[in-house]
């Protein structure tokens, strides 16, 4: 049985405190990607496109102030990291480090020659792909589904982008759908991830400060 960890008047396993940090931040995260997809809608779009970006924008805007909850929450707790967590975080920034400048270059290179409109897909395009190894690395079955949805919006508008009588603003806005319909989910998921680590920590969330009970 794992040993507790006193936090004022909550106690927690001891690996509460790490595995907390480890998923709090991702609505957050994961908002800030939505709302930067979903801004190409009204430029694309005009009023409908407006009206779903102000959609996002609020949904976005609930799940930022859930993963601050959580940050503040799992912040209470010690961080007492194990040789797994150290595992995970060397390979999953080993991930990042690889897949974050493919597009950050390749961005680069296509502004070099003129090939703007192929930024958003290419990015939202990698961004999916690298969902996928994530799977496997943390265990989570979700990311095979969302990494493919992101990198199909990706692809259509790749498609679309060779059209030249189709404005860039449109390809962005479509490989936007892909990318703000995968973040948004996955900010869904990790929040509720977050709620039945709690449950099986047996640990309250949010804290409620205690009352003396009277004598």
């Amino acid at each position: 049985m794992a040993s507790l960890e006193q936090n004022s008047t909550t106690q927690a396993p001891e690996w509460f405190g790490s595995a907390a940090r480890g998923i709090a931040f991702f609505p957050v995260m994961m908002s800030a990607y939505a709302v930067f997809y979903a801004a190409w809608w009204p430029f694309a779009w005009g009023y409908a496109g407006s009206g779903v970006f102000a959609l996002v924008v609020v949904l976005a805007a609930v799940f930022i102030a859930r993963g601050v909850a959580q940050i503040r929450h799992a912040s209470s707790f010690p961080n007492n990291r194990n040789d797994e967590d150290q595992r995970l975080g060397k390979t999953m920034g080993l991930l990042n480090s690889v897949t974050h400048p493919i597009w950050m270059l390749g961005s680069i290179i296509l502004l070099a020659f003129g090939e703007g409109r192929w930024v958003l897909p290419l990015m939202v395009f990698v961004i999916g792909a690298h969902f996928v190894p994530m799977a496997r690395i943390l265990g989570r079955r979700i990311d095979y589904v969302l990494g493919p949805v992101a990198m199909v919006g990706a692809i259509i508008a790749g498609v679309l982008a060779l059209d030249p009588q189709v404005s860039w603003l449109v390809v962005f806005a479509v490989a936007g759908i892909g990318g703000a319909v995968a973040t948004l989910c996955y900010a869904v998921y990790m929040a509720r991830a977050y709620r039945r680590l709690c449950e099986r920590a047996v640990v309250p969330f949010p804290l409620t400060a205690s009352v003396p009970k009277p004598r």
